[in-house]
């Protein structure tokens, strides 16, 4: 088969498995691969077309692709690399990249396609990364209002409606697979995954801090005197003395129906217990009050995170 013929297969199997969520993506309407804006807005190692791309032809007709995370020893097939790789160009350094807004709308696709095909592990990964990027999407990451005025309405719109769109699959996934949920090893991953959940559903920018911060190191300034706590950014919750400084929010386990996502601290509170996260007794304290030793003014802890330049 000459090069022209093998790309004209692939953009021909494509185009079929974009077809199988054809009404979809008619009403989401994301940027076609022909369009010149996946060479201006690019992800962390350029143009992230092809990736995208590749995720809706047939796994057996991927060609093979080498790894941009090098020190990935699992053995992994080229479908997955090729996410592999998206992901690592959408989230390198926990960074925003033009690129996202073009993306997202082909990550709500691609997870209905993976929830046609029932397919639990894949739609976790999609919701996975759709919240990395949703997580990025925050004014000090240099998202916001001033990004989007540089991007072209129509992908905006597109961009808008995709995320809302990923927040109620979100719900509907959670809510269909929430006990396969409870057994996903290592137990590290549903912790991320409940970040990730946290960024789509709730609060992007205390997500991008627990990620940031790994769930142990929480910098923040009091906005009244302006004191910086370094002992809370380098030791954080690593050093419980550090916890003397927080009065933990209430208990709220068993209050949540599982439903709404009105109240933040409920159902994420919630859903780290039930998903048995090993730092789920942390989320008190995320959204405790903090006393500030320098002057004594008391804030809510991720807060006044949220309000700290990294």
């Amino acid at each position: 088969m000459t090069r022209e013929e093998q790309s004209a297969m692939w953009k021909e199997e494509i185009e079929k498995g974009l077809e199988k969520v054809g009404d979809l993506r008619r009403e989401l309407k994301p940027v076609e691969f022909t369009s010149g804006l996946w060479e201006t807005c690019r992800g962390a190692y350029g143009d992230v077309r092809e990736d995208v791309a590749f995720l809706f032809c047939p796994k057996e007709l991927i060609p093979d692709t080498e790894k941009l995370r090098r020190l990935d020893g699992e053995d992994k097939d080229s479908y997955e690399i090729i996410f592999d790789n998206l992901s690592e160009s959408l989230t390198h350094q926990l960074s925003l990249y033009d690129a996202s807004y073009l993306v997202m709308p082909y990550l709500v696709l691609l997870l209905e396609l993976k929830r046609q095909e029932e397919d639990f592990d894949w739609q976790m990964k999609v919701i996975a990364l759709a919240g990395d990027v949703m997580a990025t999407d925050i004014p000090c990451c240099g998202g916001g209002s001033g990004r989007e005025e540089m991007m072209p309405e129509e992908v905006m719109e597109s961009y808008r409606r995709s995320t809302a769109m990923m927040g109620e699959m979100t719900k509907e996934f959670l809510g269909r697979y929430m006990d396969r949920l409870k057994g996903v090893e290592p137990a590290w991953k549903r912790q991320y995954f409940a970040t990730d959940v946290l960024a789509i559903l709730g609060d992007r920018e205390a997500a991008f801090q627990m990620l940031m911060g790994q769930w142990e190191q929480c910098p923040l300034t009091c906005p009244d005197c302006g004191y910086f706590d370094e002992e809370m950014e380098s030791d954080g919750f690593y050093d419980r003395e550090q916890l003397k400084k927080i009065e933990s929010a209430p208990s709220v386990t068993g209050q949540w129906d599982g439903k709404s996502y009105e109240d933040t601290y409920v159902w994420f509170s919630n859903l780290v217990h039930l998903l048995a996260v090993e730092d789920a007794w942390k989320a008190a304290y995320y959204f405790g009050t903090y006393t500030c030793p320098e002057c004594g003014s008391r804030g809510t802890l991720i807060e006044w995170m949220k309000e700290t330049e990294l």
